[in-house]
């Protein structure tokens, strides 16, 4: 199935594994971007990723190719490729050949996962992720962790959270939450007030999401629980997604009914949407109404995110 999605993969930060995953020293084949990739960490503890397959003679840096010290070298020559791609060394030769180089991806580390920077024109980052304080913090635990592989492009999926009329349709709410959004350059704030019944009678909640680029949202619940979300979103290729959703909740109330109830109900409704994202069109032009939430506004959003496209 096509998904006939008008746009390349985006620009941007997205995650490409949990940070206490990768060792130091270890190297390991990387499928991301459409494209393959070595991902590794040098044994100073930077990661690092490039293209996979030497400038030689083509193999694979990602299957058989070992970390020595803050190179990488390939299994087949032994050529030794720093972090960002440079040739260093050609054991049986005088001179290193200048087009000797992998192309390198930036990295960095916040949040608990290393990131590679995308871009289909190859240009260096343009926004930066911020550090999200409740993470890590001994004041806050995680609660609950899951990725899921889906059929869909990263800019469908991350329409869900705009399209706030499909609450009651999809999850089950009682009514159009209302909500607000504001853009500034890469950085998307958007607000949805909701109220939900309990035990104890109705509450209120405020969802705030801050999306930075297309690869990381990061959602926070107020409420009769408060709960931080992490979103992050892989495109593995131009119509397949990781989507990996983490919950922190403050220390002390993770054992809670109504904790654990809020993390079940969280991972229900992305298993609501699975199904519409995987099997849904793609519509340049869609039938909006005036009770729908802010689609073109995010729309236009995202195009900063593919260079060369002008029309959302």
């Amino acid at each position: 199935m096509s998904i006939d999605f008008p746009y390349p993969i985006p620009s941007g930060w997205f995650p490409v594994v949990a940070g206490a995953d990768l060792d130091a020293g270890a190297a390991r084949r990387l499928q991301a971007f459409d494209r393959e990739l070595v991902l590794f960490r040098t044994e100073s503890g930077e990661a690092a990723v490039l293209d996979a397959y030497c400038p030689h003679l083509g193999a694979h840096l990602g299957v058989g190719g070992k970390v020595e010290g803050e190179a990488l070298r390939c299994p087949f020559h032994g050529w030794r490729f720093g972090s960002d791609g440079g040739c260093l060394e050609v054991p049986y030769a005088k001179r290193i050949p200048p087009a000797a180089r992998a192309r390198s991806y930036p990295t960095c580390e916040r949040n608990g996962f290393v990131w590679a920077w995308y871009d289909p024109e190859a240009r260096a980052p343009f926004f930066d992720i911020p550090t999200i304080p409740q993470v890590g913090s001994p004041g806050w635990v995680e609660t609950f962790r899951r990725t899921w592989r889906i059929r869909s492009q990263i800019q469908e999926m991350g329409e869900n959270g705009a399209d706030s009329a499909h609450f009651p349709a999809v999850h089950g709410s009682a009514a159009v939450p209302p909500s607000e959004a504001k853009n500034d350059g890469a950085h998307r704030r958007a607000i949805q007030y909701t109220e939900v019944d309990t035990s104890r009678g109705r509450a209120k909640n405020v969802i705030e999401v801050n999306s930075f680029g297309l690869g990381l949202g990061y959602t926070h619940f107020t409420g009769i629980c408060e709960t931080i979300s992490l979103n992050c979103m892989l495109p593995i290729d131009a119509e397949t997604t990781d989507l990996t959703v983490v919950f922190l909740q403050p220390a002390g109330t993770e054992d809670r009914g109504i904790a654990r109830a809020i993390c079940r109900d969280l991972e229900r409704q992305v298993g609501e949407d699975i199904p519409i994202w995987e099997h849904k069109r793609y519509l340049k032009r869609p039938v909006l109404c005036d009770g729908d939430g802010p689609i073109a506004d995010y729309r236009r959003w995202c195009l900063q995110f593919y260079p060369g496209f002008t029309d959302a």
